[in-house]
């Protein structure tokens, strides 16, 4: 597609989805993010609401907090950036990240009778075919589906997890907008460095996931399998024959979820077991599977009945890559040997920089120092969460691109160190799975592995050699017959045209402004129309649009959003 054809394409989507967009700029207002809402192109009229005092809501709430609410009830794709916001503190400042992470996927339940209908359209049968009962008040209720507790013919009680109806249309619809809405997030104080492009592909491909729940089902399945001879986990059992991409039937669990459990009612050395197998469970997926769950919160997390640990709501998975995991020990021993520079180059090794302007020695200088608590330090030693999190936050200053699966693995074990926390504080997960770490971490460099990656390299190498003079044949002809194109791209571009434009759009005001002015002391000059204490009330009426346009004016030079 050429590239002069994405603002026609960008026309196009924003006169179609006018009417939601008027919708999303009114929220926008309400919650007092009035220059977000104007970069939406908001209309005049609900731009001129932000005038009239008691409007907003909560002016004196923190930008962060007024975004969220607003993301909050805006629905299923805002909440899902918003969940995106939080989970990535390597593109979004802190405050941000920090707001988003208390963002709430809990919206009202559909009747039970919409779900009955999407149940049976889905299994082409009335409900009681396969089902003895089904719970009419729903379990759990979030933005994109609603889950149910049923009995089926057999006896065994399941959870159902149904896609509410008409979410399809609601999506495909919200996703059309989103680009406009990343893009004037780009905007806000604060977001500048965010990537537009990036945030709507990473919000794309997570709602698609998560509207085919054969993908949730497969996620079980494989985790199950990972840990089919684990004597203290339990992953629920699914139920194919009865599943669709909109309806996911699995085991129920009986238990309690580890935010329902009390810890003062439990024995010492049992918080400690609990805690200590739900560290191993999580560190066994990522450094040993490479695949793991990427929510793992303390309503995730369940002390069974028959005293094993159960996890549920497989709707959000990470994966860790081997190279992953080599870039990981690579890190860990240039923090031991005190190696500023090759800490630098690991960094960039597992991100991106976004930009071209990059300073090698002041980056390399710079989380020596920032990382120098952590220098030196044994694996036991390291408060390895803390570690990940200072890393990224110093890659986000650099505007540096962090892989997701690195990002994704850091949020997960911070989340587990809040469940182990809270169950046992003196509870040292690090220390007590350092040699399951070391074990899986290092299996990479055992001889005969390190022998057998040698060989796989020499092989691709010859291979790749071998291509090269049909690759230079190929350059070359093109270049002879003149059909050699070079792509260039300038860096900054971007955010040079939403500056121009702001400016732009002050001197369209202000010119407005200056005319009015003019207009009006001509009309009250020569006594134009009716007169209110020898003034004409045209000419009034001017200086006060005037007063506001240019009141308005002044505001947006001294605050953003």
């Amino acid at each position: 597609m050429a590239r002069g054809s994405a603002p026609v394409l960008r026309s196009i989507r924003t006169i179609r989805n006018i009417p939601r967009l008027k919708d999303i700029s009114l929220i926008l207002v309400r919650h007092g993010l009035h220059q977000l809402a104007s970069f939406l192109g908001a209309p005049v009229r609900v731009r001129l609401l932000s005038w009239i005092p008691g409007v907003s809501k909560s002016p004196a709430l923190s930008q962060a907090t007024r975004l969220r609410l607003a993301f909050q009830e805006l629905g299923p794709i805002f909440i899902k950036l918003g969940q995106l916001i939080a989970n990535r503190p390597d593109l979004f400042p802190q405050k941000y990240v920090d707001e988003f992470t208390s963002l709430e996927d809990r919206v009202d339940p559909v009747p039970f009778e919409r779900i009955r209908e999407v149940i049976e359209e889905e299994l082409e049968a009335p409900l009681d075919t396969y089902f003895l009962h089904v719970e009419e008040e729903p379990l759990a209720s979030a933005s994109l589906a609603q889950v149910h507790c049923a009995r089926t013919r057999d006896g065994h009680d399941v959870i159902l997890k149904v896609q509410k109806p008409g979410m399809q249309k609601i999506i495909e619809s919200d996703l059309e907008i989103l680009a406009i809405v990343a893009e004037a997030l780009a905007h806000v104080d604060g977001l500048e460095q965010s990537d537009p492009e990036g945030v709507v592909a990473e919000v794309t491909r997570t709602i698609e996931r998560e509207l085919n729940f054969n993908f949730e089902r497969h996620a079980i399945e494989r985790v199950a399998a990972n840990f089919k001879d684990d004597p203290a986990l339990r992953v629920p059992k699914t139920y194919p024959k009865l599943s669709t991409r909109r309806l996911l039937v699995q085991e129920r669990f009986r238990g309690t979820a580890l935010r329902r459990l009390d810890p003062k009612k439990l024995s010492h050395a049992e918080r400690h077991r609990i805690a200590r197998e739900c560290s191993r469970v999580m560190f066994q997926m990522i450094f040993r599977d490479g695949y793991f769950h990427a929510d793992p919160h303390a309503s995730n997390v369940m002390l069974l009945d028959d005293g094993k640990i159960g996890l549920i709501d497989f709707g959000s998975m990470g994966v860790f890559s081997e190279e992953m995991r080599h870039r990981l020990v690579k890190l860990m021993r240039a923090l031991i040997d005190r190696d500023f520079k090759q800490v630098a180059r690991e960094v960039l090794r597992i991100g991106r920089p976004q930009g071209s302007d990059l300073h090698m020695f002041q980056f390399s200088q710079d989380l020596a120092s920032r990382l120098d608590p952590f220098f030196g330090l044994s694996l036991s030693e390291t408060d390895v969460p803390a570690l990940f999190l200072t890393v990224m936050s110093i890659a986000r200053e650099y505007r540096i691109m962090i892989v997701s699966g690195f990002v994704t693995m850091t949020r997960c074990l911070v989340l587990m160190e809040g469940v182990t926390c809270r169950l046992a504080p003196d509870f040292d997960a690090v220390a007590e799975m350092e040699p399951l770490v070391r074990q899986h971490l290092f299996e990479k460099y055992r001889p005969d592995r390190l022998a057998a990656d040698a060989f796989d390299e020499i092989v691709d190498t010859v291979k790749a050699v071998s291509e090269y003079p049909h690759l230079i044949g190929d350059i070359l002809r093109k270049a002879s017959e003149g059909r050699l194109e070079i792509d260039t791209e300038l860096k900054g571009l971007d955010r040079l045209q939403r500056h121009l434009d702001l400016a732009s759009n002050r001197i369209v005001l202000a010119l407005v402004v200056s005319s009015l002015l003019v207009s009006s002391s001509l009309v009250i000059s020569n006594d134009v129309g009716p007169v209110w204490h020898n003034m004409s009330i045209l000419g009034l009426g001017g200086y006060v649009v005037a007063g506001l346009i240019a009141a308005r004016i002044a505001l947006a030079m001294f605050r953003r959003v």
